[in-house]
């Protein structure tokens, strides 16, 4: 270890700074990442040098050589640095400290513990800041600590930036209590006044890193305490309340922060915003409450009667008073403010949304036309609808699926059968392939005009697809088709109808609804294609079944042979 000296306190600190130096090779909670670049505060970059004082970089080069060549102990610092004693000074040990990578974290440490004794840890400023620094990314909290009591026993200066960096790193690893207890004995302990960068870190480790909520009002006493708050202190303390959900405090914040002629930070204002419209939500909704407190236990819908009403108009008011300021919140709790909007019916406030969105041309722009279309859509405001759809085409914008349904869904109800036909045609030149829902709204529409051919043509586009219609589709098809004497189709719908069904069966591995589907099929005179015979006898063959499936297949068979043979004495 390092040679004592007359006062104990540095030679404590060497120790213990070697001590945990050491435990560097072990503990794996103190490993560094292999490319760390040189530490630097997460509030300002790395201290730089002064040119005019500035030391020669050659004898911190010869140094930062002596010591990484040699396979050193504390003890042989005196002997190999000691012409070199006299040189030493804060722009000469930063210089080496900063070769770090070339020594090795061991030799930094110990080089710092000698220097420090040599000078009485009468450093500057930036080498305080410097090893804080670079023992809070290495989380050796404890030495930091000890590097502050150190500093301070031999009267040594600690600037506020110090105790940022440590109150930051702190509150990065989760160290919430251990921060806060930091900052409150800087006044105390080491007779540092908090500078309002300081404070801003004590507030982002209470308000966004501490989950428990039980700091919030200590945070709220340290705001209140900053003479000029920033846009920082404000937006840390938003974030802080409306996680909490103290959104009345928040906005009356947001306010006041507003009259000092303030702008938050992007993801404050998207937290309060957002916390907004999930407040919004929640009005009104009914959840599930289990009743305990009796023998038998049971489960009752409770609606929210909270007294937290309207906070949509919040929001909303939040949006644009940030909006004339040139700032708006991100495309996701734009698309979640204008989804609300659309819930609660407030069409045309998410119309001017919407505008904004074009008019900035954010990357939500899509997004927020689907979102208005599909709400216009649901309460049939057709021309407004139409009339988006349409400006979404000619902007070049890629309407989805979703956008394609709700529109031709509106369509079909409202009966304009050569509106929804346009539709589909564009849905299909833009290669959006459709589904269920687009062929059953379609389907509808035409057994509505009781137009059996087209009803009939697009059922079978859609089972040669793969898609399955669902019962009451079917039933309307079949009924149009027997009102109209097509007897043949219905017949041949429905043999493609149980084909599709039997098919699913045997992809999905039902084996005993496939039996019984094939047996069904069998004894009303339908048999299925090829290629479905051959997807029936691999499905059993997979589970080891074969003979099963054989037997049925054989028996289809059998039973097509006679209706050939029939056939041909009826000739």
């Amino acid at each position: 270890m390092v040679r004592r000296h007359g006062d104990g306190g540095g030679a404590l600190f060497s120790n213990l700074l070697k001590t945990s130096s050491c435990l560097l090779h072990s503990s794996p909670t103190a490993k560094t990442t292999a490319n760390t670049i040189h530490p630097s505060s997460l509030t300002t970059q790395s201290p730089q040098l002064s040119p005019s004082k500035a030391v020669s970089s050659s004898v911190a080069t010869s140094i930062s050589s002596l010591l990484s060549s040699q396979s050193l102990y504390s003890k042989d610092f005196d002997d190999l640095l000691w012409d070199y004693k006299d040189k030493l000074n804060s722009k000469l040990v930063l210089q080496i400290l900063m070769n770090y990578k070339q020594l090795g974290r061991v030799k930094t440490l110990d080089f710092f513990s000698w220097a420090g004794i040599q000078m009485g840890f009468q450093f500057d400023d930036c080498v305080i800041e410097y090893m804080a620094d670079f023992l809070g990314r290495r989380k050796l909290f404890d030495d930091i600590k000890y590097l502050l009591l150190t500093v301070l026993s031999h009267k040594g200066r600690l600037s506020c930036r110090v105790f940022s960096i440590c109150i930051r790193f702190l509150g990065r690893q989760g160290r919430v209590a251990e921060a806060l207890s930091l900052f409150q004995e800087m006044e105390t302990t080491f007779r540092c006044k908090p500078d309002i960068v300081v404070c801003n870190n004590i507030l982002y480790v209470l308000c966004k890193k501490e989950t428990s909520g039980e700091f919030i009002d200590v945070a709220l006493t340290i705001f209140h305490r900053i003479h000029i708050p920033d846009t920082y202190s404000y937006s840390n303390i938003l974030v802080g309340l409306c996680k909490f959900g103290r959104f009345e405090a928040a906005l009356l914040v947001f306010h006041k922060m507003d009259r000092e002629a303030l702008v938050p930070t992007r993801s404050a204002l998207n937290v309060l915003i957002g916390q907004l419209c999930l407040l919004s939500a929640k009005e009104g909704v009914t959840e599930k409450v289990r009743v305990k407190n009796i023998s038998t236990p049971f489960t009752i819908l409770v609606p929210n009667v909270s007294s937290k009403k309207g906070a949509i108009e919040p929001a909303v008011s939040v949006f644009w008073k940030v909006c004339d300021l040139g700032l708006l919140p991100s495309a996701f709790i734009i698309i979640q403010l204008m989804s609300e909007l659309c819930r609660l019916g407030k069409m045309e406030e998410t119309f001017k949304v919407l505008n904004v969105v074009e008019q900035r041309k954010m990357s939500c722009l899509e997004e927020g036309y689907s979102v208005l279309v599909q709400a216009l859509c649901e309460h049939n405001w057709v021309k407004k609808a139409c009339f988006l759809f349409g400006r979404m085409l000619s902007l070049g914008l890629k309407p989805k699926l979703v956008v394609y349904n709700s529109i031709i869904c509106m369509l079909s109800k409202a009966g304009s059968l050569d509106d929804t036909e346009r539709v589909f045609n564009i849905m299909s030149k833009k290669r959006c392939p459709p589904d269920n829902v687009t062929y059953t709204a379609l389907v509808h529409a035409y057994t509505e005009a009781r137009n059996w051919k087209a009803a009939y043509d697009l059922l079978i586009e859609m089972l040669g697809l793969g898609l399955t219609p669902n019962f009451h589709t079917f039933t309307l098809v079949d009924k149009l088709l027997r009102e109209n004497g097509q007897m043949d189709l219905c017949f041949k719908l429905e043999g493609k109808l149980e084909t599709q069904i039997l098919l699913k069966h045997c992809k999905i591995g039902r084996l005993k609804a496939a039996y019984q589907k094939l047996d069904s099929m069998i004894r009303k005179g339908y048999h299925p294609p090829l290629y479905v015979c051959d997807a029936f006898r691999q499905a059993f063959q997979r589970y080891g079944k074969l003979k099963i499936a054989r037997e049925l297949l054989d028996k289809m068979d059998k039973v097509c042979k006679n209706e050939e043979k029939r056939n041909k004495n009826s000739r």
